[in-house]
């Protein structure tokens, strides 16, 4: 090797043992021996790179410009000025700034960044940026800039770039001059009302693209939620200066949180426990730590055992956009509609900075990432629906605060704008779809609480109230009986022509529309309990179907086997048998499953008779157990047989209604599946009866859920793919609760003790 190159790599060696390495000298020198020996080579960087990094990578100026606040947020700052007109661009803060040495080693070399190893500032700030390249966005606003930095330690600093520059063909990076200043004066915003001595002020000229109203009220909007509303950040305040859109010049602020009619906030640690917090305006919320699986029950989902993405913090704003919102506010409804419109949708705040482009209302991607506004479309029913509400998206301001650190599943894409759909991405978008049914469900009992007593003399009569009608009918008609015979004991000498006559003539009438009412009543009650039936027959298909349909496929195809062993020319008999076993085998299930169906109507079971309630439910079970066992779900049934007189079609309708549910719900959870049915005769209020209960192994009931299990198309049956879609109709709970009621019985649900699910446990009287 030359004695030259001996020396360029002694130079080389000497700059990289020093504390403060000067890479813009070792770049050169590796330059220089590259050409000394064509065995020693090293990449070379074309100046047009920064251009490609900076000015054609990031879409707008809004996207450039924060990119930059960013680098004021990680520098410590506790104010920052912007200042925007069409001939220049200013960026001012109060942070600890750069010294010389800094900007020309770490500021100067592209790709740096100090936060990947130093990643939390001395004020406990996880910094937003690593990849380096965030200073080069500049060139994306103007041509040119002018930094200016102050520091206790080198006072002032600075230097000039032109991007300009970079543009020649078939320059190198290294040769691009950039000139270092040293300024005699910087504006840096005063910190706790003094003088600033440390600080960072950006000055762009040549402005590439002129700002409109618009774009300012979209950078204001923007800047807004540039950290959290949510008050996790307090001190670091931005202040907007615009002749452009003078009505934006003034500190990024908004308290219109403060007008939200809910919020909803639930934490996943990372452990198997949700906590949650409700808050609203009427004192109804409530605070309390669930299992995971319970958390997601509302999901309609397969519960994952863990959530990939890490720990999350979810929070939730509903509002009404309502006069009523703004009552005791200094809010005008009009602003809050504006700030509504502007900053609806749930963000993403990576250690308390923004994650673009979620949740951003006129982001063109993103801004509905959790396709609220879509299934909103899709079912727009209103809160008098019940369970097939969902918020509008422009109600709802929300976001996600995750970490670098304990999110690290959650990355970025390679060109900055969003995270990488991963696993871990769409786990923690169902935690926040999660979180959104617990607003939407305490919403619903808000509703339901205000509605109780409206309209009551509106209200068509219930089916309870039908019975009671019913049983003061031949009440009366006993009564009147009563009286008649009263009469002819006692008055004997009464003229009949002027009283006993058409007394009896009144209550022959009168008996005689008791009589016909109470015919039409059974006939409804026979005709309701012929629909509960077939309600519970189309329910339990769309559960159990997939047994029927596999039944189905395999005659189809043994069948068709068994034809193409006898075609052949010589004819294979024994494969013939066997398929055509297989086929009968399979024509029993069909035909099972047709008995199944059929014999939950008979006219016999819809008459009150002395039953067998045990042998009748363990019918049922038997007539169900090979889904159960299909789907590898053991189903036992304790208790000894008794007689009760009650009507043996409710009792198959109630258990088919509760084995479906229990069926679901054991499918929800790994692990051991079990259902348990229990029965015995149990008095209640001194009144004779029986009870039954049937328990699963499944996720159990969440106490928020509890009030709308019993409404109608409230579902908790879900599909097993990734998407949150119910399978269920939310009747068959409904159509339980009526016929119980109806029955004058009681239905309860609780946790199992033993197997930990959902516990629902029906009493009924014994018919007279």
């Amino acid at each position: 090797m030359k004695i030259n190159e001996n020396e360029i790599l002694d130079k080389i060696q000497k700059l990289l043992s020093e504390d403060k390495k000067n890479y813009r000298e070792i770049l050169k020198l590796s330059s220089e021996l590259s050409k000394l020996d064509p065995n020693f080579q090293r990449f070379f960087i074309d100046a047009k790179t920064l251009i490609h990094l900076g000015r054609d990578s990031i879409k707008d100026h809004t996207t450039a410009l924060i990119e930059l606040v960013k680098n004021s947020y990680d520098a410590d700052s506790f104010n920052v000025d912007i200042e925007i007109s069409n001939d220049l661009i200013r960026i001012s803060d109060n942070g600890f700034g750069m010294t010389k040495d800094e900007i020309i080693n770490n500021w100067l070399r592209i790709g740096f960044s100090g936060k990947r190893t130093s990643k939390t500032s001395d004020l406990g700030r996880r910094k937003t940026g690593e990849k380096g390249i965030g200073r080069i966005s500049a060139d994306r606003l103007g041509a040119n800039l002018e930094l200016k930095s102050k520091t206790t330690l080198d006072n002032l600093v600075g230097l000039k770039v032109n991007w300009d520059d970079f543009e020649i063909e078939g320059k190198d990076v290294s040769d691009i001059d950039v000139e270092i200043t040293k300024p005699t004066e910087i504006n840096i915003p005063q910190k706790n009302n003094e003088t600033s001595k440390t600080g960072t002020e950006i000055i762009i000229t040549n402005i590439r693209q002129p700002w409109s109203k618009e774009n300012i009220e979209n950078l204001y909007n923007e800047l807004s939620t540039l950290t959290s509303p949510f008050n996790e950040v307090q001190d670091f305040k931005i202040n907007l200066i615009s002749d452009i859109a003078p009505e934006y010049s003034k500190q990024v602020n908004s308290k219109y949180y403060e007008a939200a009619e809910i919020e909803v906030t639930a934490i996943f640690d990372g452990s198997n426990e949700v906590y949650y917090e409700i808050k609203d305006k009427y004192g109804k919320g409530k605070i309390e730590t669930i299992d995971l699986n319970k958390f997601y029950a509302k999901l309609n989902r397969n519960i994952p055992s863990n959530l990939k993405c890490g720990p999350l913090e979810v929070r939730l704003l509903f509002f009404l956009r309502e006069q009523s919102s703004i009552v005791g506010t200094d809010f005008k409804l009009k602003d809050l509609r504006e700030f509504l419109d502007n900053n609806f949708g749930v963000k993403i705040y990576r250690d308390n900075v923004a994650v673009k482009p979620y949740g951003f209302p006129k982001a063109q991607l993103g801004f509905d990432w959790l396709k609220i506004g879509e299934d909103k479309a899709k079912n727009p029913a209103g809160i008098a629906r019940g369970a097939e509400y969902s918020v509008s998206p422009n109600q709802l301001v929300g976001a996600v605060f995750i970490t670098r650190d304990k999110n690290n599943l959650l990355t970025d894409s390679a060109a900055r704008e969003g995270l990488v759909e991963s696993e871990a991405f769409f786990d923690m978008k169902e935690f926040i779809l999660a979180t959104k049914k617990l607003l939407e469900t305490h919403r619903g009992n808000i509703y339901k609480d205000f509605e109780k007593n409206k309209a009551e003399k509106q209200k068509t009569p219930t089916h309870q109230e039908a019975i009671k009608i019913k049983q003061e009918l031949i009440s009366v008609k006993n009564d009147l009986s009563d009286i008649r015979n009263e009469i002819e004991n006692n008055y004997e000498n009464l003229n009949p022509k002027l009283f006993l006559n058409p007394i009896n003539k009144s209550i022959t009438t009168v008996e005689s529309v008791a009589d016909e009412v109470v015919d039409k009543f059974n006939d409804l009650l026979d005709w309701q309990r012929t629909i509960h039936g077939l309600a519970t027959i189309g329910i339990s298909s769309a559960v159990f179907g997939h047994e029927t349909e596999g039944s189905i496929t395999q005659f189809h195809g043994s069948t068709h086997s068994a034809l193409r062993a006898l075609k052949v020319e010589k004819p294979r008999i024994d494969m013939a048998i066997e398929e055509l076993e297989k086929a009968i085998k399979s024509s029993k299930k069909i035909a099972a499953w047709g008995a199944y169906a059929l014999t939950r109507v008979q006219k016999e079971k819809r008459r009150p008779k002395n039953t067998p309630i045990t042998r009748t439910i363990e019918n049922v079970i038997n007539e169900l157990s090979p889904a159960f066992e299909a789907s590898s779900i053991k189903i036992k049934l304790k208790g000894d047989n008794f007689y009760s007189k009650t009507y043996p079609m409710d009792i198959e309708t109630i258990l088919v209604n509760l084995l479906t549910n229990a069926y679901t719900a054991s499918l929800l959870k790994g692990g051991e599946r079990n259902v348990l049915v229990k029965t015995k005769k149990e008095l209640l209020n001194q009144k004779e009866g029986f009870s039954f209960s049937v328990s699963d192994s499944g996720p159990g009931i969440a106490k928020e859920f509890e009030k709308r299990i019993f409404d109608p198309l409230f579902s908790t049956k879900s599909s097993s793919n990734n998407e949150s879609k119910s399978v269920g109709t939310g009747l068959g709970l409904t159509i339980v609760k009526s016929i119980v009621d109806e029955l004058q019985g009681v239905i309860t649900f609780e946790e199992d003790e033993l197997l930990k699910g959902a516990k629902f446990k029906i009493w009924l009287p014994k018919i007279d």
